[in-house]
């Protein structure tokens, strides 16, 4: 589920935020603290639920959820308020649902399982490709990492997938053993946290003391789709795999070896 929260105090919006990360299991969530920008985030990307504060600068949550339901008709509008006064007029709207602050987990799950517009279940929004050069796409679009070595390695840990990695693997993987570059690594290291949480898929990430992983089920890529023989995964592969890579080749070296198991 895609959820969109909208509050222009930070610190309400943060709260909301991470309550609702808390209570909805798998659900994708982003916070924006401006009306315009929330809506240009709607127009560009599918949202199953929005969660409206009302009294606002730019446009009020009325306004806001009237533009957004014409962009998106489906969209759920939940509106969360400290005040009842709008009720009526947001029932108007056909709104899902009215919330009054502050929000309460089984006030939330209450509104959320009695949606307007039922929520189509869907398989993993992050998918990684692996076949040819390494790239993640989030809802179609390429996930933008602040580093380059953030998305090397991310692609590592793609590699091994779903086992834990100590950090001076990563290390040595990333600069060949190079002078000390630990502090480099704690800033890539929290790059990539930042960046999956921005998108709502923090929760793939394992990070135990001195080690990295990743939760491979919440993800679709084409390497995994190939080892488990889907015929997806088995047609993506063209003889190149994360080819940007030289610690890649290994990998490689073993698909074309087995590349053979798949063929008629």
């Amino acid at each position: 589920m895609n959820i969109i929260v909208v509050d222009d105090e930070r610190y309400i919006l943060n709260g909301e935020v991470d309550l609702i990360c808390r209570t909805v299991h798998g659900a994708q969530v982003l916070g924006f603290t401006r009306s315009a920008e929330a809506l240009d985030y709607v127009y560009a990307n599918p949202v199953d639920v929005a969660i409206l504060d009302i009294n606002m600068p730019d446009y009020n949550g009325i306004d806001l959820a009237r533009r957004m339901k014409i962009y998106r008709p489906a969209i759920n509008i939940i509106f969360a308020t400290a005040y009842s006064d709008y009720f009526e007029e947001a029932m108007r709207l056909h709104a899902s649902g009215y919330m009054l602050k502050p929000l309460r987990p089984e006030r939330l799950l209450e509104e959320l399982s009695d949606l307007r517009h039922p929520v189509a279940q869907r398989g993993p929004a992050l998918y990684v490709r692996t076949f040819g050069d390494f790239e993640v796409f989030w809802h179609d679009k390429p996930l933008l990492f602040r580093y380059q070595k953030t998305k090397e390695m991310f692609a590592y840990l793609i590699d091994r997938r779903g086992a834990m990695v100590e950090s001076d693997t990563l290390i040595t993987i990333l600069w060949g053993g190079e002078e000390d570059r630990s502090n480099y690594f704690k800033q890539i290291r929290k790059d990539l946290k930042d960046t999956l949480e921005a998108v709502g898929c923090g929760d793939i990430l394992i990070k135990r003391r001195g080690a990295i992983g990743l939760l491979t089920d919440k993800i679709k890529c084409d390497y995994f789709d190939w080892l488990a023989g889907t015929p997806d995964g088995i047609n993506a592969y063209r003889g190149e795999y994360m080819h940007q890579y030289s610690w890649a080749e290994s990998t490689w070296v073993n698909l074309e070896g087995k590349s053979n198991l798949w063929e008629p």
